[in-house]
Order: structure tokens, then C-alpha cells, then sequence
């Protein structure tokens, strides 16, 4: 205890007659051994070393006894200072640099036997956030149908809710073929995935459904799931067959999902290895594939490197579950920084870039120079788990857009983005995960039909039809124009055989999108 009563002398000393009191948590409350009074973390948002938690008391007994602790980490003490200690009134916790790496993202609480709490506060001197606004886009080279774009999703945040299909593996809007039989209308955006990017019959040369995408009014997301060697023998093997032998399965790190791979991202950012060898060869044979789609005028919102801490952050025996994250927070960003940099010599002025958290993970945040929306992957959750994450997100990050970056819940159904809209979570855009070789009138795994039916219901939903309109009035700002969509099939020859994008026979279209037939494409809706 006089450890802490010296410690409580220097910080007061060190504060100014500018500190600000802030509440985190008001009482009365008698303490006790569980964990019902707590502090949540996005209460303690930008603390910093020399800020004091100050707790009020009353009703102390001669024996009363405290605590401060963590949720997290089996509720370990934030130091052997606060736990089990004797107090006899108010007390108070300087935080110094060690405190707040322990604190930090973390959820305190507070309690013990034999006194009241009546409240705690947080003395700081960091003055009141007053910003008003959003950041710009972090690519200052951004070009005007990148920065349009941006300024279309920014002008909707919070008014409107963004409706976005996940492609079927890698390239096509399969799903959004779904959503539109199930409610005469497309989705607003289609993701896309680079997934096959290190197969030999690597499929990505060819742009022509993003493109049918874009040109139908649509805007496009990608990510990558990224695959990598295991050994410097398969990534040498890979170089001399000229990938016409060797394939990369593993994206997922060991014990994290199947394909793995013990690929390292700590070596891969060290100049010299291998491993940076081969991140750097990939990221300039993705920026080959991106550039093609900014020759074609589309802007790509860009989410690389998503659910890098996976839950390693959360558990004590949390992991990240890809390989990107298996090494930490600082190898993370240094391979999001080398591509960033990269992408920017190299032109690539089309992206909007989506950095994933996990919560609790700000350490393994590239930073704002470097991110323009922040997304968040949640899997079988409640409405009150997505207000919950929408909310910690906008506290850590308010000058960033929030997004529901991937979603899903088993059987298709809850939480409706209804649900989760009215109660407060208003995500720039959402997009529920594909179900693989689903098939009209089975189970959705993820988002079925009325799951879809119910979010296109709300007025402020912008769907394709919506979209179409809006993207013109944006893009013609900067005098770029939208071509018209292609035909309908013609009448006159009934018989000619129909050809899926890929050029796979079928008897007659089973769902809406973008088919082949007499030589040319066909849009049925």
C-alpha cells in the first residue's frame, strides 16, 4: 500500500489544474468477488500514462479489502499493487506505460469485501475530442472515381444500410443471383476473393465478372485469402515448374482451420528470407490483377490481411487462425504497411481500405495513414453483440466508417440487419458469407431468404437498383459515365444453347446474372 500512496503523491504532483474528471462508473455498489462492477473498455479510449483511475469509497470496514482486475486472462490483476489490497477510503491507481499496455482494450473491474464503491472516475490532462467529420481517404493519390466512391459511402454512413453478396469462392455473384430470386433485387456491392491467386489455373487475368458487376451499377469489395508455402523447397519447386505443378494450399495457420500452412510472417517482413522472396513476388502478381480492374475504371474496396488476430487478444488461449497473424500484432503490420507502399508506387489509386478487428486489438492496427473503414466479422452472435462491437468501434475508431465486413448465423436467419440497425448498430455495409454449391430452395447456411427479405424491406436499404443511380450522380461529379446493361436474350432463336461466363453448357438459366448465348452475354434479371 505505500507503494501505491507514493505513487498516487507523484502522479497528482504531475497533473495540472487542466485535468478533466471523467465518470466511468457511477454507484453505489457494494464490492464483492464477482464481476458485476465493471468499466468497459471503450470507457478508457485514448488513456494514456500519467491519466489516474480514482475510485470513490464509503462504508469501509477495518478489514476492508480491493481489487482492480481484468474480465480477460482468467481475471488477472493488472498488477500485484491492486490485488487483495487493504484500503481505508478512496484510492486511487496512477497509470504509467506498463499499466497501460496491460489495460489497454481491456475490460477492469473493481471490487473486494468491506466498503462501498461509489464510483470511479478517470482523471486525465488529454483534452476532449471535438472533430468533426470523417478522415480522408489514406491515399493521398487517390483517383476522383476512388475518392467519389469514398465520398458516396461516406455521405450514406449512418442514413443508409448498404447491401453486399459474397462471391462463391473466387469470382462471380452467384449469391447475389440468390438474393435477387428471392426478392427481385440485387445487392448493392459484390465481394469478390483472390483466393486461386497461386493455382495454375489461376483465373484472375480475366476481369470480365467484376466488370459485368461494376457495368450493372454494382460496387465491388475483394479480400484475399491468402495462400503460402510451407518450406522453402515447395516455394523453390513453385519458381522452377513456372506454377504449372506446384500449389499453395494453406492459408489458415496450424490449429487455426485446414488448408494450413507454417508459413512465417515474422521472416516474411526480414529482407533476405525467402519468405519475404515470396510475399513480395505475391503482392506484385496481386497489384498485376488489381491494376487491370483500375484500367477498367472499377474501384475496388480493398480488405487484405482480415481477421489477423483471430481471437488471440480475447483468450488466454486465443489464436490468430491465418498465417498473417500467427507471429503477432508487429509482423502484421509491417507485411499491411509493405503492401500499402507498394500498391501506392505501383499506381494502384482505385482501392478503399478495409482493415478487419478482432476488438481488443488496436496494437495490430496499420494506423489512420494507412486505413480508410474499419470492418468486423461476426459469425452465429446476437443483435446485442453487434451493437455492442459497432459501438467499442466507433469509440476506438470514430473518424473511420464501420462495416460489417462478413457475417453469418447458423441457419440463415438472426440477428436481422433490421434488428441490429434499430438498436443502434448502423453499419456502413454488411455482407453475409456464401453458402458453397447452395442451391435455390435448400437452407442457407449463413443468410437465407428471409434474412434478405427482411433487410430489403427497410426503405433506407440501398440495393443494386438504388445503387445504380446513386454511383452515376457520384462518378459523373468527376465526368466518368456508366455504360448502359447488355440485352436480353433475343426472341427469334429459342433454340440456341445457353453457356454460363465460364463457358459450362446449361439448359436455360436457373438464376439471374450474366449468361452466354449466339456469341454474346446476356443479362437475365
Amino acid at each position: 500500500m505505500k507503494k501505491i500512496l507514493i505513487a498516487i503523491i507523484v502522479a497528482i504532483a504531475g497533473l495540472s489544474g487542466n485535468a478533466r474528471e471523467i465518470v466511468l462508473l457511477d454507484g453505489p455498489f457494494e464490492a464483492d468477488w464477482s464481476d458485476t462492477h465493471c468499466v468497459d473498455p471503450m470507457q478508457m479510449v485514448g488513456v494514456s500514462a500519467g491519466d489516474i483511475i480514482r475510485v470513490y469509497t464509503s462504508n469501509v470496514q477495518s478489514y476492508a479489502v480491493g481489487y482492480i482486475r481484468t474480465r480477460s486472462n482468467g481475471w488477472a490483476a493488472i498488477s500485484p499493487e491492486y490485488d487483495n489490497f487493504r484500503l481505508s477510503g478512496d484510492f486511487e491507481c496512477p497509470l504509467d506505460e506498463h499499466l497501460i499496455g496491460v489495460i489497454n482494450n481491456q475490460t477492469l473491474m473493481f471490487g473486494g469485501s468491506g466498503y462501498t464503491i461509489e464510483k470511479v472516475t478517470l482523471l486525465t490532462e488529454r483534452p476532449e475530442d471535438t472533430r468533426v467529420g470523417y478522415d480522408d481517404l489514406c491515399n493521398p493519390r487517390a483517383g476522383d472515381a476512388t475518392r467519389q466512391v469514398y465520398n458516396l459511402l461516406r455521405d450514406a454512413y449512418g442514413k443508409q444500410s448498404i447491401s453486399c453478396s459474397m462471391a462463391e469462392v473466387d469470382w462471380n455473384y452467384k449469391e447475389a443471383g440468390y438474393v435477387k430470386a428471392w426478392t427481385g433485387r440485387y445487392p448493392a456491392i459484390n465481394g469478390f476473393d483472390f483466393i486461386h491467386l497461386t493455382y495454375d489455373w489461376e483465373p484472375y487475368s480475366d476481369i470480365t465478372p467484376v466488370k459485368e458487376w461494376w457495368d450493372m451499377g454494382g460496387l465491388v469489395t475483394i479480400c484475399w485469402h491468402w495462400r503460402a508455402p510451407d518450406s522453402e523447397a515447395v516455394w523453390e519447386a513453385y519458381k522452377k515448374s513456372n506454377n504449372k505443378n506446384t500449389v499453395f494450399e494453406g492459408f489458415y495457420a496450424p490449429g487455426g482451420g485446414s488448408p494450413s500452412t507454417t508459413f512465417s510472417a515474422a521472416n516474411a517482413v526480414r529482407e533476405g528470407t525467402w519468405e519475404n522472396e515470396f510475399v513480395k513476388s505475391d503482392i506484385a502478381k496481386v497489384a498485376e490483377r488489381l491494376k487491370l480492374l483500375r484500367e477498367a475504371g472499377i474501384v475496388v474496396i480493398w480488405r487484405p490481411f482480415h481477421e489477423a488476430a483471430g481471437n488471440a487478444t480475447i483468450y488466454p488461449d486465443g489464436k490468430a487462425w491465418f498465417w498473417w497473424g500467427a507471429d503477432g500484432a508487429a509482423p502484421c503490420v509491417a507485411l499491411w504497411k509493405m503492401m500499402f507502399d507498394y500498391f501506392q508506387e505501383a499506381g494502384l489509386d482505385n482501392l478503399i481500405w478495409v482493415w478487419t478487428s478482432q476488438t481488443k486489438d488496436s496494437d495490430w492496427y496499420p494506423g489512420d495513414e494507412y486505413v480508410d473503414i474499419i470492418g468486423r466479422d461476426l459469425y452465429n452472435y446476437k443483435t446485442e453483440d453487434a451493437v455492442y462491437n459497432f459501438r467499442y468501434l466507433t469509440a476506438y475508431y470514430p473518424h473511420k466508417m464501420i462495416a460489417l465486413s462478413e457475417c453469418g448465423y447458423s441457419g440463415g436467419t438472426n440477428p436481422y440487419i433490421t434488428e441490429q440497425w434499430d438498436a443502434g448498430a448502423r453499419w456502413s455495409f454488411a455482407m453475409p458469407w456464401y453458402h458453397y454449391q447452395f442451391t435455390l430452395g435448400g437452407n442457407h447456411q449463413y443468410a437465407n431468404k428471409d434474412w434478405w427479405t427482411d433487410w430489403f424491406s427497410r426503405d433506407n436499404t440501398i440495393t443494386l437498383d438504388e445503387m445504380r443511380p446513386l454511383r452515376e450522380d457520384y462518378l459523373s461529379r468527376s465526368g466518368i459515365s456508366l455504360p448502359d446493361p447488355d440485352p436480353t436474350p433475343d426472341a427469334a432463336d429459342p433454340a440456341a444453347p445457353w453457356f454460363t461466363l465460364q463457358g459450362i453448357p446449361v439448359s436455360a438459366p436457373t438464376v439471374p446474372g450474366l449468361y452466354i448465348r449466339a456469341g454474346r452475354k446476356v443479362l437475365i434479371r
